[in-house]
């Protein structure tokens, strides 16, 4: 049961950034949700649900995005894994507090890694203008949204265990 609510918490946060979002911007930005999603399930269930849950949301971002097939799957499976580590190193009375922190950092890795696998595919764009324009501002957007998210995950999923 817990799984196919996972992977609906991922299918309707698509859909909301695929739909919503993509009408209601701020400045030009929406937040990845997808992204928020992982790293939340990652962070509450470690390192391979975090690496498994990455892959498969990043694959499916994928299938609806024009960019390289399997570039979110790798970024997000990456992310999910890195964020699935510190679930060991956290402390959980102090994660609410970090999930802002995580979440920007975690966004300004993700959108570096896709910057470099662009690239190298030849694909050139100006690093600093991206990351002052894009990188900078959606993971502020990212970190803002997240305690929200964690919260609204942490009691669905603490609601199916009782």
């Amino acid at each position: 049961m817990k799984t196919v609510l996972k992977v609906v918490l991922v299918v309707i946060a698509l859909l909301i950034q695929l739909t919503l979002l993509n009408s209601f911007t701020i400045w030009g930005l929406k937040p990845d949700l997808v992204l928020i999603i992982v790293i939340t399930l990652a962070l509450l269930a470690g390192a391979e649900e975090g690496s498994i849950s990455g892959f498969l949301s990043g694959l499916l971002q994928d299938f609806f995005s024009s960019g390289l097939l399997g570039v979110n799957a790798l970024t997000k499976t990456s992310i999910g894994f890195i964020c699935g580590t510190l679930k060991t190193r956290i402390f959980p009375e102090n994660i609410f507090y970090l999930i802002p922190l995580v979440t920007f950092l975690a966004s300004l890795l993700h959108s570096w890694i896709i910057f470099f696998i662009y690239r190298s595919f030849g694909m050139e764009y100006d690093f600093i203008l991206k990351m002052k324009e894009i990188f900078l501002p959606e993971a502020i957007f990212n970190s803002i949204l997240s305690p929200f998210i964690f919260l609204l995950i942490n009691r669905v999923l603490d609601r199916l265990k009782s």
